[in-house]
């Protein structure tokens, strides 16, 4: 399934471009570009000294697993992939075991992993515009949607609060990690 939509960015002198955007999912030919983007993330995680992603995860397997269970999803524009993720309805077993808090709904969800934007696409809007599209692809099929980021990984924490996410506690991913949910309420 595929969404368009358009974001509008100021561009130089205040001179405003409107950049069609495409979602929808993957497929096998997408995978070289898309490691390109998460090994630039790996990267800025390192440079950063955030240690999410240093430790083998995400790999190419990881992605290609995505293609072939059909939950690899991409934002694209003119230039080719913009923000990619993994959105997947069959749960997440690490968030049973959730700390120090507790989800906000009980039902169905969807879970975003792997979220990751292309290097030169930084600060325009596209991973919020992804986490849009997302809540508008899952949502006759969920309650709600969940998602986790490692606690030094400040960037994604405000991309998740400004879509409307709410903290719930912790879950262990590889080490601790912040668990936060947005219910997907009819209205």
């Amino acid at each position: 399934m595929r969404y368009l939509c358009v974001i509008t960015a100021a561009g130089v002198a205040g001179v405003t471009n409107t950049i069609i955007m495409e979602y929808g999912r993957i497929i096998e030919e997408d995978i070289d570009s898309v490691m390109r983007i998460v090994e630039a993330a790996k990267r800025r995680l390192r440079d950063r000294g955030v240690d999410q992603w240093q430790r083998g995860y995400s790999c190419r397997e990881s992605i290609e697993a995505d293609v072939v269970a059909g939950v690899g999803m991409a934002l694209r524009d003119e230039d080719g992939i913009a923000a990619y993720g993994a959105v997947i309805f069959t749960g997440e077993p690490a968030y049973d075991h959730i700390r120090d808090g507790r989800w906000l709904t009980a039902g169905p969800y969807a879970v975003v992993h792997r979220l990751c934007v292309a290097e030169g696409r930084l600060g325009s809007g596209c991973a919020t515009e992804f986490m849009r599209r997302t809540e508008e692809y899952v949502r006759a099929r969920v309650d709600s949607i969940r998602i986790d980021t490692h606690p030094d990984n400040i960037p994604m924490q405000g991309v998740i609060r400004k879509a409307g996410f709410t903290y719930c506690g912790d879950v262990t991913i590889e080490s601790r990690r912040l668990a936060f949910e947005k219910p997907l309420q009819d209205g």
